[in-house]
């Protein structure tokens, strides 16, 4: 008589399994990383990106991590008041999710108010803006573990995930083209808004 082969799923698998398996086990799975170029500084001249409905001198451009992160949703109800506030400055949201997906998880969180999406699902603008991946402690560290229970209470949880947690957020403040003021955060649930003169200057 034979007998059935045991199945395990990755995680209990034996030593010659991948550790992408692994990942992929836990819905971490890393695509290949896109074509990176050098991080950038304030000064440099901004990479081409779609340009928005009405492209001002003071533009936010806001890659955003993958749809359906509450860090994500965070900066994109706090950038919707601060467009607001601002209202001679364009305001960008560059998304690596597919474009339906994308405006899905927007409107469930509200809308997109004034700010203008672009839609980057193979990550190219990321990489050429220097945005790679992160490490895996940058978004499941205890630091962001706790950021996304403080989200909680406001309503600001996980949903429907499209894109990868790998990559990399960040946010430009560009005058004339020109990089003014760039918030790259190490740990993902931080996150940081220019003020000031660097805007009204």
């Amino acid at each position: 008589m034979l007998n059935n082969p045991v199945v395990r799923p990755p995680l209990l698998a034996g030593p010659d399994n991948h550790f992408e398996d692994l990942l992929a086990f836990i819905f971490l799975s890393r695509p290949k990383q896109q074509l990176l170029q050098r991080r950038l500084s304030v000064g440099d001249k901004a990479p081409s990106l779609p340009s928005p409905p009405s492209a001002k001198a003071t533009q936010m451009i806001a890659f955003l991590r993958h749809v359906g992160c509450p860090f994500a949703e965070h900066c994109v109800k706090r950038l919707r008041y601060w467009a607001d506030e601002h209202p001679d400055i364009e305001v960008s949201i560059v998304s690596h999710g597919d474009h339906k997906a994308s405006k899905r998880w927007l409107n469930s969180i509200g809308g997109q108010g004034r700010l203008h999406l672009i839609d980057d699902p193979e990550r190219e603008l990321y990489g050429q803006w220097g945005l790679g991946y992160s490490n895996l402690g940058h978004f499941m560290g205890l630091r962001s573990l706790l950021g996304v229970l403080r989200l909680l209470p406001r309503g600001i949880r996980n949903r429907q995930a499209c894109g990868t947690r790998w990559q990399r957020s960040g946010l430009f403040l560009l005058k004339e083209n020109r990089i003014i003021w760039y918030h790259i955060p190490h740990s993902a649930e931080i996150l940081t808004l220019p003020q000031g003169k660097l805007i009204t200057g």
